[in-house]
């Protein structure tokens, strides 16, 4: 019997630490779903501040300029950040559109470049054509003049032939008829030759033609070698246009490339500059003016204010003091409550003392979030040994404690004056020291009313969850006491 008590405390043991991780589990998540970020204590959620100084000597004239100076380059900085962005986008359009423009100059001069190869040798066929044309038009030339001459002869061969004729008709010699008959033969042949009148225009026309042709493919000053010439030249000059074109147009692509690249740092400088001023404006707490002092006071002025650390002081001291009370033998429970709302008083009274401005209602919500964490902590404390003896509870609390003080202490440092990394929120969402300094900031700084909930909810849950685990082992001590009696009782009864 006494290895199954063993065994089912230890698995009480296990249930309650289980179980106390539980509302801190809920609180991050919670915070998490909420959006309540460790500034909310002291900021809105659209304008995140820096928190309250430690110092009341913020309150001033130049906390105020600084914060309005501070607001002023954001909203530059903003503008700037937009102008960069369209410049870049500019610049990305312009290096987009010359992209094609350069791809079709290229192509022109190309082009221009196979056309005046092209022309050149079209050119050099020219000449040799007019070379072979001016050789035809000299041979056509030649046999038009040989067959002129030929004319010539046939004409005076029939005249010739035809006064011969007309003598043999008037001769008295017996040949005479004969010889009429032999040049009647000739005649026939020699106008029968085949070189008529419009034979010889044909062939004047064929002279003049292939002449023609020959001074237009050779001679300069002729339409169509001065045109050729002309067209080459052209090329040329239409050549090297391009290519000096097409030579600019790649500068000024380099240009555009080289502009967007500036554009590109000019526009990561403008957005470094934009996360800087946000860092300053983040950075820069509200101005703290005390109630009553200041008849009017600015709209971005508070009223009240706490320190994230210091509420994180107090919040560790009474947390400390309870964790320590947890430790004590008391048996007078009066007196351990008179101990407990002492430790509560002692936080209550540093804490009215560096607040600036707090409401008696404010102070009285901080106590009561400031005794419960007290509470809380002398439970936890009382888990401990029960769970891990005296030794292992000191090691446990001590490593705990100084875990929560380096983690809780860095968060709010931190978040007070920058944003931090999600991992730090939830591993400090995980630690009970949190959550009274959140509730208790929020308070001092009238600060999210959600955070204050959320940490009381938390606090109660743990509170809770620990006293019923506090009281589950006492009962089951006297069930086993009294059924070890009943046993004994039976054993005495049967002997």
């Amino acid at each position: 019997m006494h290895t199954m008590s063993a065994a089912a405390s230890r698995s009480r043991n296990i249930l309650t630490a289980l179980l106390l991780l539980v509302p801190l589990i809920a609180g991050t998540i919670y915070a998490s779903a909420m959006g309540l970020d460790v500034s909310r204590a002291w900021s809105s959620a659209d304008e995140v501040t820096g928190a309250p100084a430690a110092s009341v000597a913020t309150n001033n004239q130049e906390l105020i300029e600084a914060r309005r100076a501070a607001g002023e380059a954001g909203a530059q900085a903003g503008f700037l950040t937009s102008g960069t962005e369209e410049l870049t986008s500019g610049t990305q359009e312009l290096i987009d559109g010359a992209a094609p423009l350069e791809e079709g100059v290229s192509a022109a001069a190309d082009g221009a470049a196979q056309l005046h190869d092209g022309l050149i040798q079209l050119q050099a066929g020219t000449g040799q054509m007019g070379t072979g044309a001016t050789e035809i038009a000299d041979g056509v030339q030649n046999a038009v003049e040989q067959l002129g001459g030929l004319v010539v002869v046939q004409q005076q061969l029939l005249g010739a032939l035809n006064e011969a004729d007309k003598q043999l008709a008037s001769s008295k010699i017996p040949e005479a008829e004969d010889l009429r008959k032999q040049i009647t033969e000739v005649r026939g042949h020699l106008e029968n030759f085949g070189i008529s009148v419009e034979m010889t225009d044909q062939l004047d026309q064929l002279r003049s033609g292939t002449r023609d042709l020959a001074n237009q493919l050779a001679v300069p000053g002729y339409g169509f070698h001065d045109g050729i010439y002309s067209a080459t030249n052209g090329a040329a000059e239409l050549s090297a246009g391009l290519q000096e074109l097409e030579a600019g147009v790649g500068t000024a692509v380099e240009g555009f490339t080289a502009l967007d690249e500036g554009a590109n740092r000019l526009d990561s400088m403008a957005t470094l500059n934009e996360e800087k001023t946000s860092a300053v404006q983040r950075a820069l707490p509200v101005p703290q003016v005390p109630a009553g002092t200041i008849e009017g006071t600015a709209d971005e002025e508070r009223t009240s204010a706490l320190a994230p650390m210091y509420a994180f002081l107090i919040s560790a001291l009474v947390m400390l003091a309870g964790a320590a009370l947890g430790w004590a033998t008391l048996k007078n429970k009066w007196l351990m409550a008179f101990a407990v709302i002492g430790v509560t008083a002692i936080g209550g009274i540093i804490l009215f003392t560096v607040a600036l401005g707090i409401s008696i209602g404010a102070l009285f919500g901080a106590l009561g979030i400031l005794l419960l964490a007290t509470v809380v902590a002398g439970i936890l404390s009382r888990i401990l040994l029960d769970v891990l003896g005296t030794t292992g509870a000191i090691v446990v609390s001590v490593l705990g404690w100084v875990a929560q003080a380096a983690v809780i202490g860095h968060v709010w440092s931190v978040t007070a004056v920058s944003d931090i990394a999600l991992v730090w929120r939830v591993v400090a969402g995980m630690m009970p020291l949190h959550y009274p300094t959140f509730a208790v900031t929020s308070i001092g700084n009238g600060g999210s009313a959600a955070a204050i909930w959320m940490s009381v909810a938390v606090l109660l849950a743990m509170g809770a969850i620990g006293a019923v685990a506090l009281r589950k082992p006492k009962a089951v001590a006297v069930e086993v006491e009294e059924a070890v009696d009943a046993d004994a009782d039976q054993a005495a009864s049967e002997s």
